[in-house]
């Protein structure tokens, strides 16, 4: 039998743990670690230190790798819609073009007489 048709097997809405919801052992853990006066995070610090003064940098390494989420979490994905950049790039081309026609105070025709001009230069001294 194919897809959920039985009623077994398959993802069914609603079922599993929640996303970012925690399991009971993990909570229990972090309870007795905290009742305890412990923090994991500053066990980490303390050996990365004391790895970097006896100098075993793959230690230090590990140890500084796994704090890093703790200090600075992972970047989330930026979403974007294409077609706003494509408006963006367009209004800028605009901006651009109008930019450099005013601060020169000539047309486009002028400009590519002159480039021509140049090609022509560079052409006949090689």
């Amino acid at each position: 039998m194919a897809g959920n048709s039985s009623g077994h097997g398959g993802k069914r809405t609603g079922a599993g743990r929640p996303s970012g919801s925690r399991m009971r052992r993990s909570e229990a853990l972090a309870d007795e670690l905290i009742a305890a006066g412990k923090c994991p995070v500053e066990a980490l610090v303390r050996l990365a230190e004391q790895a970097e003064k006896s100098g075993d940098v793959a230690q230090a390494i590990g140890a500084w790798r796994g704090i890093l989420p703790y200090v600075y979490p992972k970047p989330k994905s930026v979403e974007f819609a294409p077609q706003q950049v494509i408006e963006l790039a367009q209004s800028l081309a605009v901006a651009r073009a109008t930019a450099s026609h005013e601060g020169r105070g000539h047309d486009y025709g002028e400009r590519l007489e002159r480039a021509w001009a140049k090609l022509d230069g560079i052409a006949e001294d090689g």
